[in-house]
């Protein structure tokens, strides 16, 4: 173990997997474990589900806990769902990520006591037939490992980007979230890229074909340029196109799945740089993408097409968000912060 003595074990414990990070002050890394099993194959492999996840706790990170006793363990994600660990209960917006909630769910554990970071709800509106309740779990955490430290309420109000199977965007004032949206644009790619009519003629490109990518970013935005485009903006009427462009010679097979990533990421953010930034967030504050750097590129070009800057945020945003959050409880002394 690292000389600097551990202060947290963060843990990023979502559907699929779990990641394990032994932090020192200031939230330095000082080890990882990025192998963990996560909330499904745990909630399916045991009929005592709690003993199937301290079982799991104590393969990943159990060492450190014994090097360490006493150490506060902190988790974010679908650990606090109810098909995780423990439910944690969900705080309604307008939520500040650095204040304590009311609650916070404990789990008391042979390794020490495990506090699961609650997601966030947001309220449907009554007099809007398209704003409904939604959910976040887990990005809460790498939001705030996100937002530069020094972030406070009165800072411009900001538009965040979390890319992945169920994309989250978020509205927020420092560390003050007032809106959010989730879309399904990362699962809906991959439906339609392994059970559609467009799967059938699809082959596996060899590397990334951006120029495919671009040429479906093209076919969202045509409108926007003045020409006619070559289909509808509609994503479901111009998904049809990656068939057609195919059987027509134009487009090649292994092109398809970049052009189809493309036509949907386009148009998820034409919508939101439409509905959400306007002409005067097309110049004020970029847009922070929080993604690997392969994604992230994909939403930069996009919103550059769509004439909105942005910033890829810091890679291990989830775990600065950890130890962020884990100061804001009170589990960490200030002095190691």
């Amino acid at each position: 173990m690292n000389h600097i003595p551990p202060r947290l074990v963060g843990l990023d414990w979502g559907t699929t997997s779990c990641r394990a990070y032994l932090l020192g002050d200031g939230g330095a890394v000082l080890d990882r474990r990025l192998d963990g099993r996560g909330v499904l194959p745990l909630s399916r492999s045991s009929e005592n589900r709690s003993a199937a996840f301290e079982e799991e706790l104590a393969e990943l990170c159990g060492d450190w806990l014994r090097a360490a006793p006493g150490i506060p363990l902190l988790a974010c994600g679908m650990v606090g769902s109810n098909q995780g660990w423990a439910e944690a209960a969900y705080r309604h917006l307008p939520v500040d990520l650095t204040e304590r909630p009311e609650s916070l769910t404990e789990v008391p554990t042979a390794l020490g006591r495990l506090f699961i970071i609650p997601g966030l709800f947001k309220d449907g509106r009554d007099d809007s037939p398209t704003d409904h309740p939604d959910v976040i779990r887990g990005e809460e955490t790498q939001l705030l490992g996100a937002l530069p430290g020094d972030s406070e309420a009165a800072s411009p109000p900001a538009v965040v980007v979390l890319p992945g199977t169920h994309t989250k965007w978020l509205r927020l004032e420092g560390t003050l979230v007032s809106d959010f949206v989730t879309t399904m644009t990362g699962e809906l790619f991959g439906l339609v890229m392994q059970h559609s009519i467009i799967a059938r003629l699809a082959e596996e490109p060899p590397s990334p074909d951006l120029v495919a990518f671009d040429r479906g970013l093209d076919t969202v935005f045509a409108a926007d340029c003045g020409a006619a485009p070559a289909a509808p903006a509609d994503v479901a009427t111009s998904l049809f196109s990656a068939r057609t462009l195919v059987m027509a010679g134009e487009l090649d097979p292994a092109a398809v799945k970049d052009y189809v990533s493309g036509l949907m990421i386009g148009a998820e953010v034409e919508r939101f740089a439409r509905c959400w930034l306007g002409e005067e967030g097309r110049t004020g504050r970029p847009v922070t993408i929080c993604a690997n750097a392969q994604l992230g590129s994909r939403y930069a070009r996009a919103l550059g097409r769509a004439g909105v800057a942005s910033e890829l945020a810091p890679d291990d945003a989830v775990v600065a968000g950890l130890w962020r959050t884990a100061v804001a409880l009170g589990l960490i002394d200030k002095e190691a912060s």
